[in-house]
């Protein structure tokens, strides 16, 4: 039996309960519906070190057991969704700094999608733009569908929780990119013949399941600044 593909989806915000950590979760719970299994990332609760030119070079496997455990996470996916708050017009330095723990072949072969959440709508999609040039050079490929929110794509959830308003436009693009992520993934595996694309023994690194706690989108505001 084939093994189902996996996607790992990275929330780039230092805030827990952010509108990045809702925007991933809304995609990975889109490609579950695809046949995909997945988990969340969440580097506000991952204790990540920096990364070192020591263990870069190095073929060791990394000291740092978290490190280790994401590191073999990212290997492990068939595709990956990076997601991060704009800051600057920018992405976020938790997400640079965890992207410079992986080799540099890292997202060769992986369908990658890319989204972002800005406070307002300037400078939102700068962002994604900028993290394709990223997973080029780790040699990935990055779908041409991109998703960049504000905070009126959000509506309150229970418990204070942010989900994505799935009626908006908004989800249409969401639909869209785990569409284009989903065939590229299959497209890719179908060239692979009966090379395993999956790794089995997928590293249990702090992720929770993508689709259960998808907040809702209607965020507290912070100009340009927004997690």
């Amino acid at each position: 039996m084939t093994a189902r593909p996996r996607v790992l989806c990275v929330a780039g915000s230092p805030s827990a309960a952010s509108h990045t950590r809702a925007l991933v979760g809304h995609i990975g719970g889109l490609l579950e519906q695809r046949g995909f299994d997945g988990g969340v990332a969440d580097l506000a609760v991952l204790d990540l070190p920096r990364s070192h030119p020591d263990h870069y070079w190095s073929e060791a496997p990394h000291p740092v057991v978290q490190a280790r455990e994401f590191i073999e996470a990212v290997l492990a996916s068939d595709a990956l969704v990076l997601g991060t708050p704009v800051y600057h017009s920018g992405y976020s330095g938790l997400l640079k700094s965890a992207v410079d723990l992986l080799p540099s072949d890292a997202l060769a072969g992986k369908a990658v999608g890319l989204v972002s959440h800005a406070g307002g709508p300037r400078g939102s999609a700068t962002a994604c733009e900028q993290l394709r040039q990223v997973v080029k050079a780790l040699g990935g490929w990055a779908v041409p569908m991109q998703v960049s929110t504000v905070s009126a794509d959000f509506t309150p959830a229970a418990g204070g929780r942010r989900g994505l308003d799935v009626t908006g436009p908004v989800h249409a693009r969401c639909v869209e990119l785990a569409d284009q992520l989903a065939a590229f993934t299959r497209a890719m595996r179908g060239a692979a013949g009966t090379a395993q694309v999956s790794t089995e023994g997928t590293a249990q690194i702090a992720m929770e399941g993508t689709s259960e706690d998808i907040p809702e989108v209607t965020p507290q505001d912070t100009p340009e600044v927004a997690a």
